[in-house]
């Protein structure tokens, strides 16, 4: 049977080197041809269009060249909820099984077809992962608000930090969300922002405005 490895963090701090070498490990354990191994540094809110590894992945699944993805937990194909679902399906679909090695779970039976039963619980741990990031989410813009009234400061130092001008220039979706009246923690989600990256144009943007003001 031949598998494609697929791994992924969120930033360029993090590496892969963990996940890879436990799902070559399962790979050689299972008697598992790795014929793809992907290793994507990219936010897990992106849709799998947004993510080339994945969507190649899919490929040479559409292609019949692979029987078997391999993931070390979850939350590594996505965070969002629907989109891992359909990432699943997709797969399973193509008579492709999703190993969630972590967990041991397997998307198909050993007849391969899709296992009812599992496809339940991966459907519920992926809600339970989206939960949680939006929660941690909550948390940083709270103690970002909270240190804000506190008259602590946040970011750089001065000094360190990006123009205004381009720093805006950059971050033009969020400026458009937020002076349409969305909220910070909406604009966050939508833009894929940190919270604090957020309030900063939130500020910078008051900040014009008392200017023009004056």
């Amino acid at each position: 049977m031949k598998a494609a490895v697929y791994t992924r963090v969120s930033t360029g701090r993090q590496t892969t080197d963990r996940q890879m070498a436990e799902l070559n490990e399962y790979a050689k354990r299972n008697g598992y041809e790795i014929v793809l191994s992907v290793s994507e540094t990219v936010s897990g809110s992106r849709k799998k269009y947004e993510r080339p590894g994945l969507e190649n992945i899919i490929n040479l699944a559409r292609k019949g060249e692979i029987t078997e993805v391999l993931s070390l937990e979850l939350s590594r194909l996505g965070r969002n909820a629907m989109d891992v679902r359909q990432i699943i399906l997709d797969l399973a679909d193509l008579g492709v099984c999703t190993h969630i090695v972590n967990k041991n779970l397997r998307s198909l039976d050993v007849n391969r077809k899709k296992d009812t039963v599992t496809m339940l619980i991966l459907g519920v741990l992926a809600d339970l992962g989206e939960m949680e990031r939006e929660t941690l989410t909550e948390r940083i813009i709270s103690g970002l608000e909270e240190a804000k009234r506190n008259g602590k400061h946040l970011g750089r130092k001065k000094g360190s930090s990006k123009p205004q001008e381009l720093f805006l220039k950059e971050n033009r979706k969020a400026v458009e969300y937020l002076k349409n009246g969305r909220s910070i923690r909406e604009t966050a989600k939508l833009c894929d922002l940190a919270p604090n990256t957020v309030m900063k144009v939130k500020r910078l943007i008051l900040d014009k405005k008392e200017q023009h003001k004056g």
